[in-house]
């Protein structure tokens, strides 16, 4: 069992799910990258996955959610020339994030593996990407970092939103871990591990807002 962002095979059972529908689930932790991981055997399908977020009510209109996705917006927009271009990756069943940019003047395009499904859109190179709410869904999260960031144009910014883990404590009452289509947990050392790594600038905007940039 190598680790999906660090390939690392040094790994620890970190807790066990005890309670609710999710009994038995185990989260194994990544001595060299801090991420928090549930092993493949207790994935759901990618049928059962799509189901769950079939149900997902990401209406553009609802002035919560809008307000929730500005706490990516507006920090990257601080650090854009007007007019640069991005994709949202991960976009969901109902785009949002994107027409938000595109409205403050910082033309957004979406891909989404299930609902907006344009490989082509990954092949050329952008401004900034986001990627809201979706890298806690990746199993193998060094393959999608790493094509992320080749669709990124030098000082190109990524931006994640992903809650992370603060320390086991935490983690065995923390409800986003109960969410049965989330199987990588980030902490904060993680992310500082994936800037290392791929040698990228990180700025912490939020708790759970991280914004790499890769180097000019």
């Amino acid at each position: 069992m190598n680790c999906g962002l660090c390939g690392g095979n040094e790994h620890q059972l970190f807790y066990t799910q005890t309670r609710g529908t999710l009994q038995g689930r185990e989260y194994w932790h990544c001595a060299t990258c801090d991420l928090v991981h549930v092993p493949r055997h207790q994935h759901l399908s990618p049928q059962d996955e799509k189901a769950i977020y079939d149900f997902h009510q990401n209406d553009l209109h609802d002035e919560g959610y809008r307000k929730f996705l500005d706490r990516v917006a507006e920090p990257l927009q601080q650090r854009l020339p007007k007019g640069a271009q991005g994709l949202d990756f991960g976009s969901g069943p109902g785009p949002t994030l994107s027409v938000m940019m595109s409205a403050s003047g910082y033309p957004c395009t979406t891909y989404d593996i299930y609902y907006d499904h344009y490989p082509e859109r990954l092949a050329t190179q952008y401004d900034y990407l986001t990627c809201t709410e979706v890298i806690e869904h990746v199993a193998e999260p060094a393959k999608v970092l790493q094509q992320l960031l080749v669709s990124l144009r030098p000082g190109g910014l990524l931006a994640l939103m992903t809650q992370q883990w603060r320390s086991q404590e935490h983690f065995e009452f923390w409800s986003y871990a109960n969410d049965p289509t989330h199987i990588s947990f980030f902490h904060q050392r993680t992310f500082d591990w994936i800037a290392k790594h791929w040698r990228l600038d990180v700025n912490y905007a939020a708790n759970d807002v991280i914004i790499f940039r890769v180097p000019t």
